[in-house]
């Protein structure tokens, strides 16, 4: 699964490198449910979170990221052996995941992978997690 990168997440990265006593902030994983086209515009208002039977939001730890790959496009990956995966524990429709800071709500990457109903019982894993940034020529 690949994540489209957006520029609100973007600018917090940056700034959490560039900019003097930044910290990066702790991510968080959402599932939304409104089939919204994902550009690198996208925000937190765009998208309707999730928050009941099982599609509720995953903390995401750093330890768990690979390194970058270092190649056009640069990858980041998250848990990429087993990715995510939400117990669904009833009626869910989802259209995609987003990778949002818990401090700003600011998104970092989201991907609409298309609607998929839900019921009780099913498994919803997102695997891999990538965040791709290409490199214009």
């Amino acid at each position: 699964m690949a994540g489209q990168m957006c520029k609100e997440g973007v600018r917090v990265l940056m700034d959490a490198v560039y900019k003097t006593n930044a910290t990066p902030e702790a991510l968080e994983l959402i599932l939304f449910s409104n089939d919204e086209t994902i550009t690198d515009a996208t925000a937190n208002a765009d998208l309707t979170e999730i928050t009941t039977n099982g599609g509720e939001k995953v903390a995401l730890t750093k330890a768990t990221w690979d390194a970058a790959t270092d190649a056009d496009p640069i990858v980041s990956r998250y848990n990429g052996v087993t990715g995510v995966s939400f117990s669904i524990t009833g009626n869910l429709t989802v259209y995609g995941w987003a990778v949002r800071g818990v401090t700003s709500t600011k998104i970092y990457a989201a991907e609409n992978f298309g609607v998929k109903s839900l019921v009780s019982g099913n498994t919803l894993t997102c695997a891999p997690i990538d965040l791709k940034f290409d490199i214009p020529e």
